[in-house]
């Protein structure tokens, strides 16, 4: 009898195991087929409400020879070499200029972000070194280091 008790345990468990198996299949089956749909309609992938490009992906390096950055760039580091080549700029890396009186509560140093958030770095006087924080979207940071109050704004509202 115990043997009988232990031989169907073990087919169900056979059972059950075949089950989740064909269902992670199945799964997967479905996720790769929306994916293909998604690449099909050339839609753009969204990060935080922010809409991207495509994925974009070089040819890879040629049989016997090194591959340059061009080559086997991908995603956003290719989209800037390829703005860079046209003489385009994808990415701002311009400094945030203060004018004389920002800086305040009242008159926040302006810091553009089509982003909810943004990383900031600023050198104090007579460090070597920036100093780095996170100012969100919803409400005026201050940076008690340097005495200064910075607010995000997206230029583009």
């Amino acid at each position: 009898r115990r043997q009988r008790k232990a031989a169907a345990a073990a087919a169900a468990e056979r059972e059950r195991e075949r089950f989740a198996r064909g269902s992670r299949m199945m799964a997967l089956r479905q996720v790769a087929a929306r994916r293909a749909l998604v690449r099909a309609a050339g839609a753009t992938r969204a990060f935080g409400g922010y809409s991207q490009p495509p994925l974009s992906q070089g040819e890879g390096g040629k049989q016997g020879l090194i591959a340059d950055d061009t080559e086997q760039a991908t995603g956003r580091e290719r989209e800037e070499l390829k703005a860079f080549a046209e003489g385009k700029h994808y990415f701002n890396r311009q400094p945030v200029q203060m004018e004389k009186g920002q800086g305040t509560f009242q008159n926040p140093v302006m810091v553009p972000s089509e982003l909810h958030e943004r990383i900031v770095g600023v050198i104090p006087k007579g460090q070597d070194g920036p100093l780095w924080f996170v100012v969100g979207s919803d409400k005026v940071h201050y940076v008690p280091e340097v005495d200064l109050h910075f607010k995000l704004y997206n230029p583009y509202k």
